[in-house]
């Protein structure tokens, strides 16, 4: 008779190979669940396209809201560029049935989007003609659709886009569009007010194109060519300034600090290599701060461009990198002679928080960045928003401080633009408000980070999910913090975060059951560079329906609102010892 196996051992063995079935199938399950949600966003734009008389807006936006879910579940999935087409596509749609004039930026900034995040896919160049021709539209920045159409020639010269831009290029010359349009209309502003206008340029000819522009073989042989296809942006206040360089991808690059020279004054200069910039963007920028005469850029060589800040009284500098879309960005700071003026009274505000005057309230995400989405598809950009608001109403009633905020509407707002805000204002204390998001839908509470070097792996999921970057690139940012972080800031950042995180709990645990997940640190690139002590809360969980449920009542919205505002209040008193 054959022998019986024993039955125990068998059925531990069925198990591994389940449990690794299991596995391997759950990973296969999450991609075809994302090409699945593709499928169907995709079938509802073509059905919203198609039909010429939808005119129900709410159906186009939940259209939106389809396709940014697709790449929201994984930035990196073969379907997430043509999910960022069909969603330049259908703002660019919108905007013709609607006559919204943000729908346009929208789309505009959804192609810019796959152009930079992915320009080896096949429909990169397609972005950038849209982008190109959406410029054009809108008449007021014909200079950059120049810039964008030399970027097709030279980037993608075999591309099916190549000639159409090139013929675009040669219609705008023939018609002196471009030259029309910067004297109309110059430089399109910022949505933040101070932020300085580029100097007056010189429109791009066909023939400067053509002197830049890299034969096809030359390209077929090497790496595409990055270029600067925004103007180089500063903020500046009389002991800070910020400069941001924008190349079309990641490049390489190497700083050098320059002695004085004869005429010439000390220098501050950037190579970046493998970078193109065309010649609308060579001219210099006047600063003149205090800090910064100007700054420019030049094609150093044929592939490296170089960007000189002429420095008057700089003491100190720092250089780092952002992402989504790639920045390179410059932090000077430096003290110069300030007129002497008479004593005064110090004010009530002076008084009360020792020199705290001004507080930035910064609502996160916004704009074409929804930030977490809820169960319910409520999104994050809404509830922070409605919340800042709050906040910054309860302090100015209540204090005498001055209270702003980086944006009082749905706008998009790179995150180092909202810290220049808070260094540019002076702001003495800066208070980002998000809501967060988990895997686990169980997940609830509420936390509030201050920077510093993540040491958990919740820590630095948090700041992967609100820096929009993979947890890679997250720990590349702990390179940079180690210096930035050699300040008095950290500490009262901390000693800010634990009042507003202690008003926080204990405020709402008198009515309400929330769980306290504690003070925490991580590489929040909101907060790097701030001057002042600055904290991050997040305030819910937009992935928990019990905590979503609350978010849409506006008396918890209130009460979250008076919480945050008593920690400010609290932290400022303890610094007079009131």
């Amino acid at each position: 008779m054959p022998r019986k196996l024993p039955l125990f051992p068998i059925i531990i063995l069925l198990l591994i190979v389940f449990a690794y079935q299991g596995k391997a199938g759950a990973e296969s399950q999450v991609t075809d669940r994302i090409a699945k949600r593709f499928e169907l966003a995709a079938c509802q734009y073509h059905n919203l396209t198609f039909n010429t008389g939808e005119k129900n807006r709410d159906r186009w936006l939940q259209g939106v809201k389809a396709l940014q879910t697709v790449f929201r579940l994984d930035p990196g999935h073969a379907r997430t560029p043509p999910a960022l087409f069909m969603l330049g596509r259908m703002y660019e749609e919108m905007a013709g049935r609607f006559q919204e004039p943000q729908d346009l930026s929208e789309a505009a900034g959804y192609y810019e989007d796959l152009a930079t995040l992915f320009p080896g896919d096949q429909l990169a160049d397609d972005a950038l003609l849209k982008l190109g021709n959406i410029c054009l539209k809108k008449k007021i920045n014909d200079k950059k659709a120049e810039t964008i159409f030399a970027r097709i020639i030279t980037v993608y010269p075999d591309g099916d886009m190549a000639r159409e831009a090139a013929h675009l290029l040669r219609e705008m010359k023939k018609n002196g569009n471009a030259a029309a349009a910067s004297e109309k209309h110059g430089q399109p502003a910022t949505e933040y007010a101070t932020a300085q206008p580029v100097a007056e340029q010189q429109p791009v000819t066909e023939q400067q194109v053509a002197e830049q522009a890299v034969p096809a073989q030359q390209v077929a042989e090497q790496q595409p060519m990055a270029v600067l296809s925004q103007p180089i942006r500063f903020w500046s206040t009389k002991n800070y300034t910020r400069v941001v360089i924008e190349p079309s991808f990641p490049v390489q690059f190497k700083e050098n600090f320059l002695k004085a020279d004869g005429e010439l004054p000390r220098r501050l200069y950037i190579d970046l290599f493998n970078t193109r910039i065309a010649p609308t963007f060579q001219n210099a920028i006047p600063i003149r701060d205090g800090l910064l005469k100007q700054v420019r850029g030049a094609q150093f060589d044929k592939s490296t461009v170089r960007v000189v800040l002429d420095t008057e009284s700089v003491q100190d500098y720092k250089i780092f990198t952002m992402d989504d879309p790639f920045r390179v960005v410059i932090d000077v700071t430096g003290t110069k002679p300030r007129p002497q003026t008479p004593q005064k009274l110090p004010t009530l505000a002076e008084q009360f928080g020792l020199g705290v005057k001004t507080i930035v309230i910064d609502p996160g995400h916004g704009g074409r960045d929804p930030g977490a989405l809820g169960v319910n598809g409520l999104q994050e950009k809404e509830v922070v928003l409605k919340v800042a608001k709050k906040v910054a109403a309860i302090l100015e009633k209540e204090t005498a401080f001055k209270v702003l905020l980086t944006r009082d509407r749905d706008v998009y707002l790179p995150l180092e633009e909202r810290t220049a805000i808070a260094n540019t204002e002076e702001a003495d204390l800066f208070v980002s408000i998000h809501a967060n998001s988990a895997p686990n839908i169980h997940a609830s509470g509420v936390e509030t980070y201050f920077l510093s070097l993540a040491t958990s792996r919740e820590e630095m999921q948090a700041a992967a999910r609100e820096n929009a970057s993979s947890s890679s690139q997250i720990s590349d940012l702990q390179k940079i913090l180690q210096d930035l972080m050699q300040n008095s800031k950290i500490e009262e950042s901390a000693r800010l975060a634990g009042s507003v995180q202690g008003e926080l709990v204990n405020g709402l645990n008198s009515k309400y059951s929330v769980k306290n997940l504690g003070v925490k640190k991580a590489p929040f690139i909101v907060l790097i560079g701030a001057q002042m002590p600055a904290i991050l809360t997040e305030i819910a969980f937009l992935s928990n329906r019990d905590e979503v449920r609350r978010l849409q009542d506006e008396r918890y919205l209130e009460a979250i609102a008076r919480y945050i505002a008593a920690g400010v209040r609290q932290y400022a008193a303890k610094l007079n010892g009131l």
